[in-house]
């Protein structure tokens, strides 16, 4: 089973890469091979509006890091998103990312039918995890249902998410909360469970 965790934080070692981290750690203790991609280290582009993808669904055109990263996420058997709430949203970071996904989503003719309608280019039934990282709890629910079109965007077969609030916006925190580290190593051992 291979696991792949996208690092939407610009914080080496701050509170979304510590819970991303310890999600990976339980994916690995039963046996999945996992992988840490940090965003802030990627040559990575926002989506350029090219259309290029609306000729070839399922693929970006750009050559940077990510489109390489595109592909191999759709070989792996789960998928884990981190980000930090930055004025009211996902990190630029993350968002980037996400708007990349457009190459995975358009109109095309199914070949059963011949009929045109929208359709989603990428496998179905992954499993998904969603970290996210703030200090204003009130601010969840607005971000929480933004995050939740991913399942729809990358046709997931579950979602789950783990939410993380610190005040006073501290660094360790995640780090310093076992309960919390407890909870993402749990998940992580629950994305191998189900696949089984």
């Amino acid at each position: 089973m291979k696991i792949l965790a996208f690092n939407g934080s610009p914080r080496k070692k701050g509170n979304t890469e510590t819970l991303l981290s310890e999600v990976l750690m339980g994916a690995a203790s039963k046996g999945a091979e996992t992988r840490l991609i940090c965003l802030n280290e990627l040559n990575m582009k926002g989506c350029q509006g090219c259309g290029a993808c609306r000729k070839k669904l399922g693929a970006c055109v750009q050559k940077d890091d990510v489109s390489p990263l595109l592909q191999e996420m759709k070989n792996a058997d789960a998928l884990v998103f981190g980000t930090p709430v930055y004025c009211y949203n996902v990190s630029s970071q993350f968002k980037a990312l996400i708007d990349r996904f457009y190459c995975f989503y358009g109109e095309d003719v199914d070949p059963a039918t011949g009929n045109k309608g929208v359709r989603v280019w990428f496998p179905s039934g992954k499993r998904i995890v969603i970290v996210t990282s703030q200090e204003a709890p009130d601010v969840f629910e607005t971000v929480h249902n933004w995050l939740s079109l991913l399942g729809y965007l990358l046709n997931a077969g579950g979602m789950e998410f783990i939410e993380h609030c610190a005040s006073e916006n501290k660094r360790n925190s995640a780090r310093d909360n076992p309960t919390i580290l407890s909870q993402a190593r749990a998940v992580g051992e629950s994305l191998v469970k189900s696949s089984s």
